[in-house]
């Protein structure tokens, strides 16, 4: 099972040479080509796995291609995102007449009008960048092949330009790390029949990926927010349910077709992790004469939950938290292990592995009795079991 997800990388340049924008491209292997099935699912999985399921106004400009079908749902949908800040470009645009027809409804919400400069002669490509000269559209020379290429589409007025002149696609091999589809449906299912939140923050609780995601698109879309997120109920009151549900639904639709088998290399580790969390959640009350929050068992089970996200995401603690608005104490109980909660992960981690020299020494610092640590053990076992 192929665990990685390629993705293209093309920059658009501006007239000084520097580099405006990049587009991103699927590709199916390294061998930076692609074949796709579905242009849909293929734009949902670049966006998952590259842009952590957001698509924000402010970095984002989304392509429509010349292939669209033209209905009125796409203009409507297209007016709406257009009233929300988006922007947009359209693709390959040709001077023909049944093009200029078959798009008009749409070239008004169009930002950016990207032309093939090799599709056809020079002429007509001066006689349509005539034509939309006075719509305020930015025009994006493509298939810019060399210097010639790049010098004539100066002078015909192109203001940015992409092509193999300045680059090939540079290539990004990520891991890809798609949780459980049955997960995601169950989630789906409860979002849709308007379930108690509770029930919903039961199933994100379940799994690493969804709680890590979570937080990185909340980090996208709250930022001026500054608000520090100390457990996943919290984090899913700033996201908002219908927010929640067009994430959990791009993230099922970009896994396609490929069926979870357990082969998948977050299971065994969100396993452990679920297990850590369950453990750390009945741990905290027990905890002595310590200064911990008022949701500080949901602090303890969010610990748990992404204490194991190095592995998870081949990724360090501390670039993580670039993408996360966590904590203070949480950050610290995960990179450093400090403070209460790190003290409790550090006793869970001596748990697993059966160091009892460094379990007598956590519990004594905690407060905790061999007694209270069995029973937690025992309820944390039992939950693992009903998952």
């Amino acid at each position: 099972m192929d665990l990685s997800v390629y993705l293209g990388r093309m920059p658009i340049m501006n007239e000084q040479g520097d580099i405006f924008a990049y587009e991103l491209l699927h590709r199916c292997s390294d061998e930076n080509r692609t074949t796709i099935d579905d242009n849909v699912q293929a734009t949902a999985r670049v966006l998952v796995n590259d842009l952590i399921f957001c698509i924000s106004p402010e970095y984002f400009i989304l392509e429509i291609l010349e292939e669209s079908l033209i209905s009125t749902q796409l203009i409507e949908r297209i007016q709406t995102l257009h009233a929300k800040g988006y922007t947009f470009a359209l693709n390959h645009y040709k001077s023909d007449e049944s093009f200029l027809e078959l798009f008009k409804p749409i070239i008004p919400f169009a930002r950016y009008i990207k032309i093939d400069i090799r599709r056809d002669t020079r002429e007509k490509i001066i006689n349509m960048l005539e034509r939309i000269r006075h719509q305020e559209i930015i025009c994006i020379a493509e298939k810019v092949e060399d210097d010639e290429d790049y010098e004539w589409a100066k002078e015909a007025g192109f203001e940015y330009f992409e092509g193999y002149y300045f680059s090939k696609p540079q290539i990004y091999i990520r891991e890809r790390i798609d949780p459980d589809s049955k997960t995601l449906l169950k989630l789906i299912y409860f979002l849709k029949k308007d379930a108690p939140i509770e029930e919903v923050i039961h199933i994100i609780n379940t799994s690493p990926y969804l709680s890590v995601n979570m937080l990185k698109f909340i980090h996208l879309h709250h930022q001026s927010a500054h608000k520090r997120i100390s457990s996943i109920d919290q984090a899913i009151v700033l996201l908002g349910r219908q927010r929640l549900t067009y994430w959990v639904e791009l993230m099922t639709y970009a896994q396609g077709d490929t069926p979870y088998d357990g082969d998948n290399i977050s299971s065994p580790l969100g396993k452990i992790a679920r297990s850590r969390a369950y453990l750390m959640e009945e741990l905290s009350p027990l905890v002595q004469g310590a200064k911990l929050q008022d949701n500080h068992a949901d602090s303890a089970y969010l610990v748990g939950i992404l204490s194991l996200g190095e592995a998870i995401f081949l990724s360090s603690f501390k670039d993580l938290f670039t993408q996360m608005d966590l904590d203070e104490n949480i950050a610290k109980a995960l990179e450093f292990k400090e403070g209460t909660l790190g003290e409790l992960l550090k006793l869970c981690i001596a748990v697993e592995r059966n160091s009892f020299d460094e379990i007598a020494l956590f519990l004594s610092h905690l407060g905790i009795s061999q007694n209270a640590l069995n029973g937690a053990m025992m309820r944390a076992y039992q939950r693992s079991c009903t998952y």
